[in-house]
């Protein structure tokens, strides 16, 4: 239990440090200046390095990946069926919201740090966030399109695929690494340097980024829905992923952990984003962000001292 805390409790120490520099010397002007620097250099930069050092077949791991999905579709339908018995819920596009806020994870800013720092750069987990924004950042938008127009062409399907992933720095980084990998490329050693200068910093400025953006408003949110979500998030998603991983057979450890710590993890910022863009569920969204992060401190230290 111990050590499973040191090696977590630097990571939360830094977010308590941008939270801390945000209300005393961090000028509110510099903050999305470092998140641009994180979003677009550092995590890309990182996530770029650590995929091209991956073998192609070390990134396909069938049953964990599987299990992966099936606790994405067991954690979705659950939110779901909770907000609409327990909490009237029936609109289905504000129903697709709420199973948005119970399976994305905050992959980029404390996924990475955390596998990283724990597992290394572990080809599990490149793989896990790549099909984590592809199916559920992707997915939903393609449920939320579909819901508002009854119907969607290809070209529509494209047009929000390309929004949502093809455009993402993040996305990009890790498959244009995975294409490094799978055909052999050798990059010059300037920009070898350039990336193994700016990779470091994805991990420390992310995370005091993470800290400097959390914001306490009143809630207005039913707590009752705001605690169930967030209890999705925190606590049935890494369950249901470790109880399908052990259903289908998955042993390897690394992919096991990768899988059940990036489950565990609170809601991505990104939803919010979709929540702005199709106004719906906007303000639950962003205090569900804020207080999973929080209550993450707990959880996440659990999960953590679980697995390994």
């Amino acid at each position: 239990m111990t050590e499973s805390l040191f090696a977590i409790i630097p990571l939360f120490t830094l977010i308590g440090l941008g939270y801390l520099a945000r209300r005393t010397i961090l000028d509110s002007s510099m903050l999305p200046a470092l998140n641009l620097f994180v979003y677009y250099f550092a995590v890309p930069a990182l996530l770029f390095n650590a995929a091209r050092r991956q073998s192609l077949d070390d990134l396909f791991n069938a049953p964990a990946l599987a299990a992966f999905v099936l606790g994405i579709i067991l954690t979705a339908t659950v939110a779901i069926l909770g907000s609409r018995y327990f909490f009237q819920c029936k609109t289905p596009t504000e129903l697709v919201m709420r199973a948005l806020n119970s399976v994305f994870a905050n992959y980029a800013y404390m996924g990475i740090p955390l596998t990283f720092s724990l597992l290394g750069e572990s080809a599990a987990t490149i793989s896990i966030i790549l099909a984590g924004n592809l199916l559920v950042i992707g997915g939903a938008q393609l449920c939320l399109e579909a819901l508002r127009q009854h119907s969607m062409s290809l070209q529509q399907v494209w047009a929000s695929l390309d929004r949502s992933l093809l455009r993402s720095p993040i996305f990009l980084a890790t498959v244009f690494g995975l294409l490094a990998s799978g055909f052999g490329l050798t990059l010059p050693q300037v920009m070898n340097t350039t990336l193994d200068m700016l990779a470091p910093a994805a991990i420390p400025v992310a995370l005091f980024c993470l800290g400097a953006s959390l914001q306490f408003r009143q809630i207005q949110t039913s707590l009752g829905e705001l605690g169930w979500l967030i209890g999705v998030k925190l606590l049935v998603h890494p369950t249901l992923t470790y109880l399908a991983c052990y259903l289908l057979g998955v042993t390897d450890p690394a992919w096991l952990v990768a899988s059940v710590l990036l489950t565990a993890l609170p809601t991505g910022a990104l939803v919010h984003v979709v929540a702005m863009r199709y106004a719906l569920f906007e303000q639950a969204s962003s205090q569900i962000v804020v207080f999973s992060t929080l209550i993450s401190i707990l959880t996440v230290s659990f999960w953590v001292n679980l697995m390994l």
